[in-house]
């Protein structure tokens, strides 16, 4: 039950997102979300496969993963998008500054109420997520607002305001969306991807930095739209069945409380 190794790689997951906040800080929005992806390589990809490898995975360490994950890539990120928005000036003050905090408690209490939610009624199906992952729509939100192209995207920073809350509310819904915690037929499709995806990112930090998050931003769009697509029927029919059951011990703990 005690720090170990592996923890170490966590505390550089979360060391990413405090920087990242202390940069928000400072208004510094890009160099806040490279800060949370460093830590996320250099700490977050590491933690898990180092415990799997020296057999050390405990509670401890899955509960001290979860805080870290949540500080670093939803708390941050929404610090980000408010660092974003509160300059924009898409209205007049204090109403540009409401509208950037509205857009990161969007994220922050979405999130919060879904960890509240699955450890109450969790859906356990094993390599299926329920809803939208919350690291991916947190990297997706600083992604977009960080992204060179976003000024110029359909609406603008507008387009930000509507689908940044309906990313959020994604994470509450009840979509399947695959883990990367068990072998899949599409596994080597999923590593062609992870190599283009990991291939433009180093590309881009050397040749072109500022198109980092436009890159970032295409590959977690790409994710959120059509990961659901690797379900095999069999694990539909079962994630299905799963959630019909998840919903009714939510309606069931409702009647008696």
């Amino acid at each position: 039950m005690g720090f170990g190794i592996k923890d170490l790689f966590t505390t550089i997951n979360l060391l990413g997102g405090v920087v990242a906040i202390c940069l928000c800080i400072d208004g510094h929005p890009y160099w806040a979300g490279l800060s949370v992806m460093i830590g996320y390589f250099a700490g977050d990809t590491l933690d898990g496969y180092i415990a799997r490898k020296l057999g050390t995975s405990n509670q401890f360490g899955a509960e001290y993963d979860t805080i870290s994950d949540h500080l670093s890539h939803i708390v941050a990120p929404a610090a980000i998008v408010y660092t974003v928005y509160k300059d924009a000036g898409l209205l007049p003050e204090p109403w540009g500054n409401v509208l950037a905090i509205a857009l990161a408690a969007s994220i922050i209490v979405a999130v919060s109420v879904r960890h509240a939610r699955n450890i109450v009624a969790p859906v356990e199906v094993k390599g299926v997520w329920a809803g939208l992952p919350r690291s991916v729509l947190g990297f997706w939100a600083m992604s977009f607002v960080n992204a060179t192209l976003a000024p110029h995207a359909p609406g603008g920073w507008w387009f930000g305001v509507v689908i940044i809350p309906l990313m959020s509310l994604a994470t509450l819904t009840y979509l399947p969306f695959p883990s990367h915690r068990i072998a899949r037929k599409h596994r080597l499709a999923f590593k062609v991807v992870a190599v283009i995806w990991l291939g433009t990112t180093a590309a881009s930090i050397i040749a072109a930095p500022k198109f980092f998050f436009d890159i970032q931003f295409f590959f977690m769009a790409g994710y959120s739209l059509s990961a659901w697509m690797s379900l095999t029927a069999d694990e539909r029919v079962e994630y299905g069945k799963a959630v019909a059951a998840t919903k009714a011990v939510l309606r069931s703990k409702a009647r008696a409380s």
